[in-house]
């Protein structure tokens, strides 16, 4: 009998959408492109995520960025911190313990925590920390691709938008 699969995690969800984001302003494809890769990469590892809710977070978190006035950031920088943020600490809860002695902190949940609509309220709080000066940045020329020991989270985000599947 295979073995069913699990939700994904709420911060691999975060950072997914962040992802969708960050590629969306840097690379020459359209949001629904790159969150159609990311969706069809997390549904390898984890319960079925829809491109939809990928793609509606990605579109409420950049219409928030272009709303901001006089932004401390640009936005592909605010939006690698957020990734940075969502990776490496557990909210107010401190650092994100990744591996463990029982597993890892990919292996996903057995109920669904994330919400489309919850990544954009986390994503607003912390752009307001960070302008507050109460979260901090990612190193400069930080990018995670660069990080090592992601398990799932590497395999996902190593996946390149291929052109026979945008036909």
């Amino acid at each position: 009998m295979p073995e069913e699969k699990l939700y994904c995690p709420e911060f691999v969800f975060d950072i997914c959408v962040g992802l969708t984001v960050h590629d969306f302003l840097t690379k020459e494809f359209t949001l629904a492109m790159v969150a159609k890769k990311y969706a069809a990469a997390l549904s390898e590892h984890y319960t079925e995520v829809t491109e939809e809710e990928l793609s509606f977070s990605a579109e409420e978190i950049t219409r928030f960025m272009s709303e901001q006035k006089n932004p401390q950031y640009e936005a592909h920088e605010k939006i690698n911190f957020f990734i940075h943020f969502r990776l490496k600490f557990d909210g107010i809860k401190g650092k994100r313990k990744l591996k463990g002695i029982f597993g890892n902190a990919f292996k996903g949940e057995k109920d669904k925590s994330y919400d489309s609509e919850k990544t954009v309220t986390s994503f607003k709080a912390f752009t307001y920390a960070l302008r507050a000066g109460n979260v901090k940045r990612s190193p400069p020329g930080w990018h995670i691709k660069t990080e090592r020991d992601l398990m799932q989270l590497g395999e996902i985000i190593s996946k390149e938008i291929k052109i026979d599947e945008l036909m």
